[in-house]
């Protein structure tokens, strides 16, 4: 059902318009078995989507001692920077939604929780940084989603209402961000799938980025 006629749209990047969650997901186990620790997917799932600051924080408390902090992300960004070095693989129809928007003239912006210099260069390296240009990191705001802030940021930037833009999210910490700030929100499954929690919220869900593209209006089907 289309409620309204999106006027912008904001993106998140990891795990929506990147395929990068599972390859931080495999780190995140080989560094938890490196380290003696056994398997803590819970852990992980509480991570998707947080800012370096609030990441930081939860996986402290995760780690409860056991080994540092430091240590811990040594092994972990280690295996993640080896894997992506040269060639970060990009999410299917993220490229053509963003051909799409651009060509019809409907702004875009990216909001992610990863810093914003790390986004541009993996967009870069992902062979998307032409389309993907403007960028607001997690390090742009104070509070890390689940809380508003950046989407709140993103919408301002494109001097739009929120409640006339489309949030595209994979994590549960980012549709709540989105839905929270009055987006018309849409999930696109990838690695943590949505409880009956989140759900619960109302927002629209689809397997890929095209799909939920055509349920808000942004791609109509032709016939």
């Amino acid at each position: 059902m289309h409620l309204r006629s999106p006027q912008g749209v904001v993106f998140d990047v990891d795990g929506l318009l990147l395929d990068t969650e599972r390859i931080y997901f495999d780190g995140f186990c080989t560094a938890l078995d490196a380290l003696g620790l056994p398997p803590d997917d819970d852990l992980f799932r509480q991570l998707v989507g947080t800012n370096h600051v609030l990441g930081r924080r939860l996986l402290t408390e995760g780690l409860s001692g056991r080994v540092s902090l430091e240590e811990f992300n040594a092994v972990w960004n280690g295996h993640v920077a080896e894997r992506l070095a040269n060639c970060i693989p990009v999410k299917p129809g993220a490229r053509a939604l963003a051909e799409h928007l651009r060509e019809w003239g409907i702004p875009y912006i990216i909001a992610t929780s990863t810093k914003t210099e790390k986004a541009h260069l993996h967009l870069d390296r992902a062979g998307l940084s032409t389309l993907f240009q403007d960028v607001i990191g997690g390090d742009q705001v104070t509070e890390s989603k689940p809380a508003p802030d950046i989407y709140l940021h993103a919408t301002a930037r494109l001097g739009l209402n929120p409640a006339n833009c489309v949030a595209f999210e994979d994590s549960p910490n980012g549709v709540r961000a989105a839905h929270t700030a009055g987006l018309i929100t849409v999930q696109i499954l990838d690695i943590v799938a949505p409880d009956a929690e989140l759900r619960a919220l109302g927002h629209h869900i689809a397997d890929d980025i095209i799909a939920g593209a055509h349920i808000v209006g942004l791609m109509v089907n032709q016939t």
